[in-house]
């Protein structure tokens, strides 16, 4: 018997602008994920990428369709219900890492854990173990200056896990690294995808990471084109 996705979208429309230049942005999109996949959905600039991950967050509402995630419809919830689900169910990973320049690696992911208004009982210690589990067990105390791409977004992804989230979505977490860092993090990435209590959806233009996806998914001008599974490396 197959698990029930981890998140279910059925024809999500999305409109984006005022008459006369509104634009249709999503047009009826069906997609789920699936627990212990990494999918990566490619598409041209403007094709729509970014309004769905916007919408799988929680971060923008659909004009129609149904979104649900571990099984709950985000149809007809409060703006703090969103943000709850957000806080529960979601990790975050960004191309622009959007980490605290202020503040140490252990101290981003430690913030993570107040924004989640996740309690446990040792919270630095819990940023530590995140950030061994990405291999940055030796940069607890630096700063994001003093770290390289590759390091800032490892930050990122370590904060993304924080609290378990069951979804991590990422928009183009490899696009601001080189070829090595690059493999590195898609590497991280696939690891954490073979947990079968959790999936990873990246937002992609990067050609480089197609093997390390179970799927592809490509859209162009607000449809899904095409749908293909392959045996990952």
């Amino acid at each position: 018997m197959n698990a029930p996705p981890m998140l279910e979208a059925r024809g999500i429309t999305r409109l984006l602008g005022e008459p006369p230049v509104q634009v249709q942005a999503l047009k009826g999109v069906t997609l789920s994920l699936q627990p212990g996949e990494l999918t990566l959905l490619m598409g041209p600039s403007g094709s729509g990428k970014t309004t769905l991950l916007s919408i799988f967050g929680c971060i923008l509402a659909p004009t129609e369709g149904e979104l649900k995630i571990a099984g709950k419809s985000t149809k007809g919830m409060t703006a703090e219900q969103l943000a709850e689900l957000r806080r529960s169910s979601i990790g975050f990973i960004f191309q622009a890492y959007n980490l605290f320049p202020t503040l140490t690696a252990e101290e981003n992911v430690m913030l993570a854990l107040d924004v989640r208004r996740k309690a446990v009982t040792n919270p630095r210690q819990t940023a530590r173990e995140a950030l061994i589990n990405v291999g940055l067990g030796h940069r607890l105390k630096s700063y994001p200056s003093k770290l390289s791409g590759g390091e800032r977004q490892r930050v990122s992804i370590a904060r993304s896990l924080i609290g378990d989230p069951s979804i991590i979505l990422a928009d183009e977490p490899t696009a601001a690294l080189d070829g090595v860092n690059g493999k590195a993090v898609m590497e991280l990435l696939s690891k954490i995808s073979l947990d079968t209590s959790r999936s990873v959806f990246v937002v992609t233009h990067d050609s480089r990471i197609l093997p390390f996806a179970d799927r592809i998914v490509r859209i162009e001008d607000g449809n899904i084109v095409s749908d293909v599974r392959q045996k990952r490396a």
